[in-house]
Protein backbone atom coordinates (compact mmCIF):
# COMPACT_ATOMS: atom_id res chain seq x y z
CA UNK A 1 0.00 0.00 0.00
CA UNK A 2 1.51 3.27 -1.08
CA UNK A 3 1.51 6.51 0.88
CA UNK A 4 -1.55 7.90 -0.92
CA UNK A 5 -3.60 4.78 -0.22
CA UNK A 6 -2.61 4.82 3.46
CA UNK A 7 -3.67 8.49 3.67
CA UNK A 8 -7.13 7.74 2.23
CA UNK A 9 -7.61 4.79 4.61
CA UNK A 10 -6.60 7.00 7.55
CA UNK A 11 -9.04 9.75 6.65
CA UNK A 12 -11.93 7.34 6.14
CA UNK A 13 -11.16 5.50 9.38
CA UNK A 14 -10.92 8.80 11.28
CA UNK A 15 -14.28 9.96 9.94
CA UNK A 16 -15.93 6.68 10.92
CA UNK A 17 -14.47 6.85 14.44
CA UNK A 18 -15.42 10.54 14.83
CA UNK A 19 -18.94 9.93 13.55
CA UNK A 20 -19.37 6.94 15.86
CA UNK A 21 -18.13 8.94 18.83
CA UNK A 22 -20.46 11.91 18.04
CA UNK A 23 -23.40 9.57 17.68
CA UNK A 24 -22.93 7.81 21.01
CA UNK A 25 -21.31 10.68 22.94
CA UNK A 26 -23.15 13.98 22.24
CA UNK A 27 -21.51 17.30 22.91
CA UNK A 28 -22.34 19.15 26.18
CA UNK A 29 -24.50 21.71 24.32
CA UNK A 30 -26.67 18.88 23.01
CA UNK A 31 -26.96 16.96 26.25
CA UNK A 32 -30.34 17.43 27.92
CA UNK A 33 -30.09 18.98 31.35
CA UNK A 34 -31.14 16.60 34.13
CA UNK A 35 -34.78 17.06 35.08
CA UNK A 36 -35.03 19.11 38.24
CA UNK A 37 -36.99 17.62 41.10
CA UNK A 38 -40.33 19.51 41.34
CA UNK A 39 -40.39 21.91 44.27
CA UNK A 40 -43.61 22.41 46.22
CA UNK A 41 -43.19 26.09 47.01
CA UNK A 42 -46.12 26.15 49.39
CA UNK A 43 -44.24 23.77 51.71
CA UNK A 44 -41.05 25.83 51.92
CA UNK A 45 -40.11 28.06 54.82
CA UNK A 46 -40.05 31.83 54.14
CA UNK A 47 -36.26 31.83 53.79
CA UNK A 48 -36.28 28.78 51.52
CA UNK A 49 -39.09 30.29 49.46
CA UNK A 50 -37.13 33.53 48.99
CA UNK A 51 -34.03 31.56 48.06
CA UNK A 52 -36.02 29.47 45.57
CA UNK A 53 -37.55 32.56 43.96
CA UNK A 54 -34.14 34.24 43.63
CA UNK A 55 -32.54 31.13 42.14
CA UNK A 56 -35.44 30.68 39.75
CA UNK A 57 -35.22 34.28 38.55
CA UNK A 58 -31.47 33.86 37.99
CA UNK A 59 -32.05 30.64 36.05
CA UNK A 60 -34.63 32.32 33.83
CA UNK A 61 -32.26 35.10 32.90
CA UNK A 62 -29.29 32.80 32.27
CA UNK A 63 -30.84 30.11 30.09
CA UNK A 64 -34.11 29.93 28.19
CA UNK A 65 -33.64 26.20 27.59
CA UNK A 66 -33.12 25.49 31.28
CA UNK A 67 -36.32 27.38 32.08
CA UNK A 68 -38.29 25.48 29.44
CA UNK A 69 -37.20 22.15 30.82
CA UNK A 70 -37.97 23.26 34.38
CA UNK A 71 -41.50 24.40 33.54
CA UNK A 72 -42.18 21.33 31.42
CA UNK A 73 -41.16 18.93 34.19
CA UNK A 74 -43.74 16.85 36.04
CA UNK A 75 -45.16 19.33 38.60
CA UNK A 76 -47.34 17.69 41.26
CA UNK A 77 -50.76 19.05 42.17
CA UNK A 78 -50.78 21.48 45.09
CA UNK A 79 -52.92 24.18 46.65
CA UNK A 80 -51.99 27.49 48.22
CA UNK A 81 -54.11 29.43 50.70
CA UNK A 82 -54.19 33.13 51.49
CA UNK A 83 -56.12 34.09 54.62
CA UNK A 84 -57.11 37.63 55.60
CA UNK A 85 -59.36 38.98 58.32
CA UNK A 86 -62.27 38.79 55.86
CA UNK A 87 -61.79 35.66 53.76
CA UNK A 88 -59.83 32.47 53.05
CA UNK A 89 -58.85 32.07 49.38
CA UNK A 90 -57.58 28.72 48.07
CA UNK A 91 -55.80 28.36 44.72
CA UNK A 92 -54.95 25.21 42.78
CA UNK A 93 -51.83 25.04 40.62
CA UNK A 94 -53.87 23.07 38.08
CA UNK A 95 -54.92 25.94 35.87
CA UNK A 96 -53.89 28.47 38.54
CA UNK A 97 -57.55 29.03 39.42
CA UNK A 98 -59.50 29.84 42.55
CA UNK A 99 -61.00 26.69 44.06
CA UNK A 100 -62.27 28.07 47.36
CA UNK A 101 -63.31 31.42 48.81
CA UNK A 102 -64.85 31.48 52.27
CA UNK A 103 -66.16 34.70 53.81
CA UNK A 104 -65.31 34.61 57.51
CA UNK A 105 -67.91 37.20 58.56
CA UNK A 106 -70.91 35.55 56.84
CA UNK A 107 -72.09 32.04 57.60
CA UNK A 108 -74.00 29.54 55.51
CA UNK A 109 -77.57 29.35 56.78
CA UNK A 110 -77.70 25.57 56.58
CA UNK A 111 -74.22 24.54 57.76
CA UNK A 112 -73.52 27.55 60.01
CA UNK A 113 -69.96 27.55 58.66
CA UNK A 114 -68.29 30.45 56.79
CA UNK A 115 -70.10 30.75 53.48
CA UNK A 116 -68.25 29.32 50.47
CA UNK A 117 -68.53 31.36 47.26
CA UNK A 118 -66.82 28.87 44.92
CA UNK A 119 -68.59 25.68 43.87
CA UNK A 120 -66.23 22.71 44.33
CA UNK A 121 -67.89 20.79 41.49
CA UNK A 122 -65.04 20.16 39.02
CA UNK A 123 -67.41 20.09 36.05
CA UNK A 124 -68.13 23.80 36.48
CA UNK A 125 -65.73 26.61 35.50
CA UNK A 126 -63.57 28.21 38.16
CA UNK A 127 -62.81 31.89 38.80
CA UNK A 128 -59.70 33.29 37.08
CA UNK A 129 -59.74 30.65 34.35
CA UNK A 130 -57.98 31.89 31.22
CA UNK A 131 -58.68 31.11 27.59
CA UNK A 132 -55.84 32.09 25.24
CA UNK A 133 -55.80 30.64 21.72
CA UNK A 134 -52.01 30.19 21.26
CA UNK A 135 -51.85 28.23 24.55
CA UNK A 136 -54.73 25.71 24.56
CA UNK A 137 -55.95 23.78 27.62
CA UNK A 138 -54.45 26.26 30.10
CA UNK A 139 -56.97 25.35 32.77
CA UNK A 140 -55.67 21.76 32.82
CA UNK A 141 -51.95 22.59 32.90
CA UNK A 142 -49.92 22.30 36.09
CA UNK A 143 -48.44 25.69 36.99
CA UNK A 144 -45.27 26.41 38.91
CA UNK A 145 -45.97 28.48 42.04
CA UNK A 146 -44.06 31.35 43.59
CA UNK A 147 -45.32 32.19 47.05
CA UNK A 148 -46.58 30.16 49.96
CA UNK A 149 -49.70 29.75 52.02
CA UNK A 150 -49.95 32.71 54.35
CA UNK A 151 -52.20 34.42 56.86
CA UNK A 152 -51.94 38.20 56.69
CA UNK A 153 -53.09 40.68 59.33
CA UNK A 154 -53.06 44.41 59.89
CA UNK A 155 -51.87 46.23 56.78
CA UNK A 156 -49.96 43.23 55.43
CA UNK A 157 -49.98 42.20 51.78
CA UNK A 158 -49.35 38.93 49.95
CA UNK A 159 -48.64 37.84 46.40
CA UNK A 160 -48.84 34.60 44.44
CA UNK A 161 -47.34 33.98 41.00
CA UNK A 162 -48.26 31.00 38.83
CA UNK A 163 -46.19 30.21 35.71
CA UNK A 164 -46.35 27.78 32.84
CA UNK A 165 -44.59 27.44 29.45
CA UNK A 166 -45.51 25.58 26.29
CA UNK A 167 -43.23 23.82 23.80
CA UNK A 168 -43.04 26.97 21.67
CA UNK A 169 -41.38 28.89 24.49
CA UNK A 170 -44.51 30.96 25.28
CA UNK A 171 -44.75 31.74 28.99
CA UNK A 172 -47.94 32.67 30.88
CA UNK A 173 -47.70 34.23 34.33
CA UNK A 174 -50.75 34.79 36.53
CA UNK A 175 -50.05 37.14 39.42
CA UNK A 176 -52.43 37.66 42.35
CA UNK A 177 -52.10 40.44 44.93
CA UNK A 178 -53.93 40.59 48.28
CA UNK A 179 -54.44 43.29 50.92
CA UNK A 180 -55.69 42.32 54.35
CA UNK A 181 -58.06 45.27 54.65
CA UNK A 182 -59.82 44.84 51.29
CA UNK A 183 -62.07 42.47 49.34
CA UNK A 184 -60.22 43.55 46.19
CA UNK A 185 -57.82 41.05 44.58
CA UNK A 186 -55.26 42.41 42.12
CA UNK A 187 -54.75 40.20 39.08
CA UNK A 188 -52.38 40.33 36.11
CA UNK A 189 -51.89 37.93 33.20
CA UNK A 190 -48.54 38.32 31.42
CA UNK A 191 -47.60 36.49 28.22
CA UNK A 192 -43.94 36.40 27.09
CA UNK A 193 -42.39 34.81 24.04
CA UNK A 194 -38.98 33.32 24.93
CA UNK A 195 -38.68 30.88 22.03
CA UNK A 196 -37.66 31.56 18.45
CA UNK A 197 -41.19 31.05 17.11
CA UNK A 198 -43.84 33.77 16.94
CA UNK A 199 -47.24 34.07 18.63
CA UNK A 200 -50.21 35.19 16.48
CA UNK A 201 -52.67 37.94 17.34
CA UNK A 202 -55.46 36.58 19.54
CA UNK A 203 -57.76 37.34 22.47
CA UNK A 204 -57.00 36.69 26.13
CA UNK A 205 -60.16 35.94 28.10
CA UNK A 206 -60.49 35.94 31.89
CA UNK A 207 -63.48 33.81 32.84
CA UNK A 208 -65.62 33.65 35.95
CA UNK A 209 -67.75 30.85 37.32
CA UNK A 210 -71.48 30.38 36.80
CA UNK A 211 -72.34 30.38 40.51
CA UNK A 212 -71.35 31.95 43.80
CA UNK A 213 -71.03 28.66 45.64
CA UNK A 214 -73.71 26.05 46.23
CA UNK A 215 -77.09 27.72 46.46
CA UNK A 216 -78.70 27.91 49.88
CA UNK A 217 -82.27 26.75 50.42
CA UNK A 218 -83.76 29.94 51.85
CA UNK A 219 -87.43 28.98 51.55
CA UNK A 220 -88.38 32.49 50.40
CA UNK A 221 -89.04 34.22 47.13
CA UNK A 222 -85.91 36.27 47.83
CA UNK A 223 -83.52 33.44 47.02
CA UNK A 224 -79.79 33.66 47.56
CA UNK A 225 -79.45 32.48 43.95
CA UNK A 226 -81.22 34.07 41.08
CA UNK A 227 -77.92 34.84 39.40
CA UNK A 228 -77.49 37.85 37.15
CA UNK A 229 -74.58 39.41 35.31
CA UNK A 230 -74.45 43.19 35.54
CA UNK A 231 -72.08 45.13 33.27
CA UNK A 232 -71.23 48.82 33.29
CA UNK A 233 -69.86 49.75 29.88
CA UNK A 234 -69.00 53.00 28.12
CA UNK A 235 -70.40 55.12 30.94
CA UNK A 236 -73.99 53.85 30.58
CA UNK A 237 -76.15 52.46 33.36
CA UNK A 238 -75.49 48.79 34.13
CA UNK A 239 -77.12 46.21 31.88
CA UNK A 240 -78.42 43.03 33.44
CA UNK A 241 -78.52 39.47 32.14
CA UNK A 242 -80.45 36.85 34.12
CA UNK A 243 -80.94 33.10 33.83
CA UNK A 244 -82.80 31.75 30.83
CA UNK A 245 -84.03 28.40 29.58
CA UNK A 246 -81.69 28.58 26.57
CA UNK A 247 -77.90 28.80 26.21
CA UNK A 248 -78.10 32.30 24.79
CA UNK A 249 -74.98 34.47 24.86
CA UNK A 250 -74.66 38.26 24.68
CA UNK A 251 -71.77 40.42 23.45
CA UNK A 252 -71.16 43.76 25.21
CA UNK A 253 -68.64 46.07 23.51
CA UNK A 254 -66.12 48.05 25.50
CA UNK A 255 -64.74 50.02 27.05
CA UNK A 256 -65.85 48.08 30.11
CA UNK A 257 -65.93 49.73 33.54
CA UNK A 258 -66.79 46.46 35.30
CA UNK A 259 -68.72 43.24 34.83
CA UNK A 260 -70.08 41.27 37.76
CA UNK A 261 -71.79 38.02 38.71
CA UNK A 262 -74.22 38.71 41.55
CA UNK A 263 -77.00 37.10 43.52
CA UNK A 264 -79.14 38.57 46.29
CA UNK A 265 -76.32 39.22 48.76
CA UNK A 266 -72.89 38.55 47.20
CA UNK A 267 -70.95 39.67 44.15
CA UNK A 268 -67.82 38.97 42.11
CA UNK A 269 -66.94 41.99 39.97
CA UNK A 270 -64.09 42.12 37.44
CA UNK A 271 -62.73 45.63 36.92
CA UNK A 272 -60.30 45.88 33.97
CA UNK A 273 -57.34 48.27 34.06
CA UNK A 274 -57.98 51.00 31.50
CA UNK A 275 -54.31 50.90 30.45
CA UNK A 276 -54.45 47.20 29.53
CA UNK A 277 -55.74 47.69 26.02
CA UNK A 278 -59.11 47.07 24.40
CA UNK A 279 -61.66 44.95 26.22
CA UNK A 280 -65.20 43.68 25.92
CA UNK A 281 -67.55 41.30 27.71
CA UNK A 282 -69.32 38.18 26.60
CA UNK A 283 -72.09 36.83 28.81
CA UNK A 284 -72.55 33.10 28.29
CA UNK A 285 -75.06 30.58 29.61
CA UNK A 286 -73.20 27.32 29.15
CA UNK A 287 -73.91 25.52 32.44
CA UNK A 288 -77.05 24.58 34.33
CA UNK A 289 -76.32 26.09 37.71
CA UNK A 290 -79.49 24.79 39.37
CA UNK A 291 -79.62 21.17 38.26
CA UNK A 292 -77.90 19.96 41.43
CA UNK A 293 -79.41 19.79 44.89
CA UNK A 294 -78.97 22.84 47.10
CA UNK A 295 -77.59 23.14 50.62
CA UNK A 296 -80.34 22.08 53.00
CA UNK A 297 -82.42 20.54 50.21
CA UNK A 298 -81.80 17.14 48.60
CA UNK A 299 -83.90 17.88 45.54
CA UNK A 300 -82.89 20.08 42.60
CA UNK A 301 -83.79 23.76 42.68
CA UNK A 302 -87.15 25.00 41.44
CA UNK A 303 -85.67 26.47 38.26
CA UNK A 304 -83.47 23.47 37.43
CA UNK A 305 -84.17 24.04 33.75
CA UNK A 306 -82.53 27.48 33.79
CA UNK A 307 -79.03 28.35 32.64
CA UNK A 308 -77.26 30.93 34.77
CA UNK A 309 -75.23 33.66 33.06
CA UNK A 310 -71.53 34.12 33.70
CA UNK A 311 -69.19 36.88 32.50
CA UNK A 312 -66.13 36.52 30.28
CA UNK A 313 -63.79 39.53 30.14
CA UNK A 314 -62.03 39.67 26.77
CA UNK A 315 -58.77 41.54 26.12
CA UNK A 316 -57.05 42.22 22.82
CA UNK A 317 -53.74 40.31 22.64
CA UNK A 318 -51.04 41.33 20.13
CA UNK A 319 -48.73 39.06 18.16
CA UNK A 320 -45.36 38.34 19.79
CA UNK A 321 -41.85 37.59 18.60
CA UNK A 322 -38.84 36.45 20.59
CA UNK A 323 -38.26 38.73 23.58
CA UNK A 324 -41.66 40.45 23.37
CA UNK A 325 -44.46 40.33 25.94
CA UNK A 326 -47.75 41.92 26.97
CA UNK A 327 -49.67 42.19 30.23
CA UNK A 328 -53.38 42.54 30.98
CA UNK A 329 -54.44 43.74 34.42
CA UNK A 330 -57.67 43.86 36.38
CA UNK A 331 -58.90 43.77 39.94
CA UNK A 332 -61.70 41.69 41.33
CA UNK A 333 -64.05 42.60 44.16
CA UNK A 334 -65.19 39.33 45.67
CA UNK A 335 -67.39 39.62 48.73
CA UNK A 336 -70.63 40.95 50.21
CA UNK A 337 -73.02 43.08 48.18
CA UNK A 338 -72.81 45.80 50.80
CA UNK A 339 -73.68 49.18 49.29
CA UNK A 340 -71.38 51.16 51.60
CA UNK A 341 -68.39 48.84 51.10
CA UNK A 342 -68.88 48.82 47.33
CA UNK A 343 -69.09 52.61 47.18
CA UNK A 344 -65.87 53.02 49.17
CA UNK A 345 -63.94 51.22 46.44
CA UNK A 346 -64.33 54.27 44.18
CA UNK A 347 -65.00 52.04 41.15
CA UNK A 348 -68.75 52.71 40.70
CA UNK A 349 -69.41 49.22 42.03
CA UNK A 350 -72.32 50.42 44.15
CA UNK A 351 -74.38 50.27 40.95
CA UNK A 352 -74.20 46.48 41.19
CA UNK A 353 -76.87 46.57 43.93
CA UNK A 354 -80.20 46.14 42.15
CA UNK A 355 -82.50 48.59 43.92
CA UNK A 356 -84.79 48.77 40.90
CA UNK A 357 -86.40 51.76 39.19
CA UNK A 358 -86.58 53.82 42.38
CA UNK A 359 -83.02 53.04 43.42
CA UNK A 360 -82.24 56.68 44.08
CA UNK A 361 -84.81 56.56 46.90
CA UNK A 362 -83.64 53.17 48.13
CA UNK A 363 -80.22 54.64 48.92
CA UNK A 364 -81.84 57.09 51.35
CA UNK A 365 -84.03 54.35 52.81
CA UNK A 366 -80.90 52.30 53.46
CA UNK A 367 -79.28 55.24 55.24
CA UNK A 368 -82.38 55.62 57.41
CA UNK A 369 -82.31 51.91 58.20
CA UNK A 370 -78.68 52.10 59.29
CA UNK A 371 -79.43 55.21 61.32
CA UNK A 372 -82.16 53.30 63.13
CA UNK A 373 -79.71 50.50 63.91
CA UNK A 374 -77.27 52.93 65.54
CA UNK A 375 -80.05 53.81 67.99
CA UNK A 376 -81.72 50.44 68.49
CA UNK A 377 -78.74 48.04 68.01
CA UNK A 378 -81.20 45.55 66.53
CA UNK A 379 -82.21 45.34 62.88
CA UNK A 380 -85.81 44.43 63.68
CA UNK A 381 -86.20 47.52 65.85
CA UNK A 382 -84.36 49.50 63.15
CA UNK A 383 -87.07 48.49 60.65
CA UNK A 384 -89.77 49.68 63.08
CA UNK A 385 -87.94 53.02 63.49
CA UNK A 386 -87.66 53.26 59.72
CA UNK A 387 -91.42 52.69 59.40
CA UNK A 388 -92.10 55.49 61.90
CA UNK A 389 -89.76 57.94 60.15
CA UNK A 390 -91.26 57.22 56.73
CA UNK A 391 -94.78 57.59 58.10
CA UNK A 392 -93.87 60.98 59.61
CA UNK A 393 -92.30 62.12 56.31
CA UNK A 394 -95.47 61.15 54.43
CA UNK A 395 -97.85 62.27 57.18
CA UNK A 396 -99.25 65.33 55.41
CA UNK A 397 -99.97 63.73 51.97
CA UNK A 398 -101.37 60.64 53.69
CA UNK A 399 -103.47 62.80 56.00
CA UNK A 400 -104.93 64.67 53.02
CA UNK A 401 -105.55 61.39 51.23
CA UNK A 402 -107.43 59.86 54.16
CA UNK A 403 -109.46 63.03 54.60
CA UNK A 404 -110.40 63.18 50.91
CA UNK A 405 -111.37 59.52 50.88
CA UNK A 406 -113.54 59.92 54.00
CA UNK A 407 -115.35 62.96 52.61
CA UNK A 408 -115.81 61.23 49.28
CA UNK A 409 -117.34 58.23 51.01
CA UNK A 410 -119.83 60.47 52.81
CA UNK A 411 -120.83 62.18 49.55
CA UNK A 412 -121.08 58.81 47.81
CA UNK A 413 -123.56 57.71 50.48
CA UNK A 414 -125.67 60.80 49.76
CA UNK A 415 -125.77 60.32 45.98
CA UNK A 416 -126.10 56.54 46.08
CA UNK A 417 -129.93 56.63 45.64
CA UNK A 418 -129.51 58.78 42.51
CA UNK A 419 -126.96 56.35 41.08
CA UNK A 420 -129.31 53.44 41.70
CA UNK A 421 -132.10 55.34 39.98
CA UNK A 422 -129.90 55.75 36.89
CA UNK A 423 -129.51 51.99 36.59
CA UNK A 424 -133.29 51.57 36.65
CA UNK A 425 -133.86 54.44 34.22
CA UNK A 426 -131.26 53.30 31.63
CA UNK A 427 -130.94 49.55 32.17
CA UNK A 428 -129.68 48.83 28.65
CA UNK A 429 -127.71 51.98 27.89
CA UNK A 430 -124.37 51.84 29.69
CA UNK A 431 -123.02 54.87 27.89
CA UNK A 432 -125.98 56.99 28.98
CA UNK A 433 -125.57 55.72 32.55
CA UNK A 434 -121.93 56.86 32.60
CA UNK A 435 -122.77 60.29 31.19
CA UNK A 436 -125.50 60.89 33.77
CA UNK A 437 -123.32 59.47 36.52
CA UNK A 438 -120.51 61.96 35.76
CA UNK A 439 -123.04 64.76 35.81
CA UNK A 440 -124.17 63.71 39.30
CA UNK A 441 -120.52 63.50 40.43
CA UNK A 442 -119.84 67.02 39.19
CA UNK A 443 -122.98 68.41 40.79
CA UNK A 444 -122.12 66.83 44.16
CA UNK A 445 -118.43 67.78 43.93
CA UNK A 446 -117.28 64.14 43.98
CA UNK A 447 -113.92 63.22 42.45
CA UNK A 448 -113.38 59.45 42.75
CA UNK A 449 -109.64 59.91 42.16
CA UNK A 450 -109.12 62.65 44.73
CA UNK A 451 -108.14 60.23 47.46
CA UNK A 452 -106.01 58.04 45.22
CA UNK A 453 -103.58 60.65 43.94
CA UNK A 454 -101.71 61.18 47.25
CA UNK A 455 -101.52 57.42 47.64
CA UNK A 456 -100.02 57.09 44.15
CA UNK A 457 -97.37 59.63 45.15
CA UNK A 458 -96.40 57.29 48.00
CA UNK A 459 -95.94 54.24 45.78
CA UNK A 460 -92.33 55.09 44.77
CA UNK A 461 -91.43 55.22 48.46
CA UNK A 462 -93.03 51.83 49.06
CA UNK A 463 -91.21 50.17 46.16
CA UNK A 464 -87.94 51.77 47.24
CA UNK A 465 -88.43 50.35 50.72
CA UNK A 466 -89.33 46.95 49.29
CA UNK A 467 -86.06 46.87 47.31
CA UNK A 468 -84.06 48.15 50.28
CA UNK A 469 -85.31 45.50 52.67
CA UNK A 470 -84.95 42.78 50.02
CA UNK A 471 -81.32 43.56 49.18
CA UNK A 472 -79.86 44.71 52.49
CA UNK A 473 -77.19 42.21 53.46
CA UNK A 474 -77.36 43.71 56.95
CA UNK A 475 -80.64 41.80 57.48
CA UNK A 476 -79.08 38.48 56.49
CA UNK A 477 -78.73 36.48 59.69
CA UNK A 478 -80.19 39.29 61.84
CA UNK A 479 -82.60 38.05 64.52
CA UNK A 480 -85.68 39.72 65.99
CA UNK A 481 -88.07 38.21 68.51
CA UNK A 482 -88.67 34.60 67.30
CA UNK A 483 -87.28 35.42 63.85
CA UNK A 484 -83.74 34.05 63.51
CA UNK A 485 -83.12 35.69 60.12
CA UNK A 486 -84.96 38.78 58.87
CA UNK A 487 -84.10 37.94 55.27
CA UNK A 488 -85.98 34.62 55.54
CA UNK A 489 -89.68 33.85 55.94
CA UNK A 490 -91.43 33.78 59.29
CA UNK A 491 -91.23 30.09 60.34
CA UNK A 492 -94.49 30.35 62.31
CA UNK A 493 -96.33 32.64 59.83
CA UNK A 494 -97.19 35.08 62.60
CA UNK A 495 -96.28 38.23 60.69
CA UNK A 496 -98.13 37.21 57.49
CA UNK A 497 -101.29 36.70 59.55
CA UNK A 498 -100.70 39.98 61.39
CA UNK A 499 -100.31 41.75 58.06
CA UNK A 500 -103.64 40.41 56.74
CA UNK A 501 -105.44 41.17 60.00
CA UNK A 502 -104.15 44.73 60.21
CA UNK A 503 -105.16 45.34 56.57
CA UNK A 504 -108.74 44.31 57.38
CA UNK A 505 -108.78 46.42 60.55
CA UNK A 506 -107.44 49.38 58.62
CA UNK A 507 -110.33 49.07 56.13
CA UNK A 508 -112.78 48.90 59.00
CA UNK A 509 -111.31 51.99 60.68
CA UNK A 510 -111.41 53.90 57.39
CA UNK A 511 -115.12 53.08 56.98
CA UNK A 512 -114.70 51.22 53.71
CA UNK A 513 -116.38 48.06 54.99
CA UNK A 514 -119.38 49.94 56.27
CA UNK A 515 -119.81 52.13 53.20
CA UNK A 516 -119.06 49.56 50.48
CA UNK A 517 -120.34 46.34 51.94
CA UNK A 518 -122.20 45.05 48.91
CA UNK A 519 -121.51 43.20 45.66
CA UNK A 520 -118.12 43.02 44.02
CA UNK A 521 -116.70 45.81 46.20
CA UNK A 522 -117.27 43.71 49.29
CA UNK A 523 -115.53 40.75 47.68
CA UNK A 524 -112.51 42.90 46.80
CA UNK A 525 -112.27 44.26 50.34
CA UNK A 526 -111.79 40.70 51.60
CA UNK A 527 -109.99 39.28 48.59
CA UNK A 528 -107.01 41.65 48.54
CA UNK A 529 -105.92 41.14 52.18
CA UNK A 530 -106.45 37.40 51.82
CA UNK A 531 -104.43 37.18 48.62
CA UNK A 532 -101.55 39.26 49.99
CA UNK A 533 -101.53 37.20 53.19
CA UNK A 534 -101.19 33.99 51.20
CA UNK A 535 -98.39 35.47 49.06
CA UNK A 536 -96.56 36.83 52.10
CA UNK A 537 -96.00 33.33 53.52
CA UNK A 538 -92.81 33.25 51.40
CA UNK A 539 -91.77 36.87 51.87
CA UNK A 540 -88.74 37.90 53.95
CA UNK A 541 -89.87 38.55 57.51
CA UNK A 542 -88.08 41.91 57.61
CA UNK A 543 -90.44 43.25 54.94
CA UNK A 544 -93.44 42.01 56.92
CA UNK A 545 -92.20 43.73 60.08
CA UNK A 546 -92.23 46.98 58.11
CA UNK A 547 -95.66 46.29 56.60
CA UNK A 548 -97.35 45.40 59.89
CA UNK A 549 -95.84 48.44 61.62
CA UNK A 550 -97.00 50.69 58.79
CA UNK A 551 -100.53 49.26 58.95
CA UNK A 552 -100.74 49.94 62.69
CA UNK A 553 -99.45 53.50 62.21
CA UNK A 554 -101.94 54.02 59.37
CA UNK A 555 -104.83 52.96 61.61
CA UNK A 556 -103.70 55.44 64.23
CA UNK A 557 -103.53 58.18 61.62
CA UNK A 558 -106.95 57.21 60.24
CA UNK A 559 -108.48 57.54 63.73
CA UNK A 560 -106.93 60.99 64.07
CA UNK A 561 -108.39 61.99 60.70
CA UNK A 562 -111.82 60.60 61.62
CA UNK A 563 -111.81 62.52 64.89
CA UNK A 564 -110.77 65.70 63.10
CA UNK A 565 -113.56 65.36 60.55
CA UNK A 566 -116.19 64.69 63.21
CA UNK A 567 -115.11 67.72 65.21
CA UNK A 568 -115.33 69.84 62.06
CA UNK A 569 -118.82 68.53 61.33
CA UNK A 570 -119.96 69.29 64.88
CA UNK A 571 -118.74 72.85 64.56
CA UNK A 572 -120.58 73.26 61.27
CA UNK A 573 -123.78 71.83 62.74
CA UNK A 574 -123.42 74.13 65.78
CA UNK A 575 -123.10 77.16 63.54
CA UNK A 576 -126.17 76.16 61.52
CA UNK A 577 -128.26 75.63 64.63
Amino acid sequence: MNQQSRTIVFIVTSMVVLGTWMYFMPTPSQTPAPAAEPVAVSNLSPSESAKFSANEAKAEKSSTKTMAVHVASNIPASSTTIETDDYVATFSNRGAVLTGFRLKKYENRATHQPIELVNSDETHPKPFSINYGPMPDLNQKMFQVEGSSKKITGKEKAQLVFRTMDANGTVLEKTFGFNNDSYLIQFAAKVSQTGHGSVPTSNLTVEWADTLGVEENTGTQSRSGGYRVATLAAGHGPSSETEKSSKESVEIPGPITWTALANQFFVAAMVPDATSGGNSVKVVRDYNAYAAATVGNDTPAVNAGKFAPRPLLNFDAPSLRNGESFERKLQVFFGPQDYEILKKQGLQLESVVDFGFFGFLSVYMLELLKWGFTWAHNWGLAIILLSIVVKLILWIPTHNSYKSMYLMQQKMKEIQPKLEALKRKYPDDKQKQQQEQMAIYNQAGVNPMSGCLPLLLQMPVFWALYATLGHSIELRGASFLWLHDLSLKDPFYVFPLLMGSTMLLQQKVSGQMANQAAGQQKVMLWLMPGLLTFMSFQWPSGLLVYWVTTNVLSMIQQKIVNREIKNTQKKVEGIKS
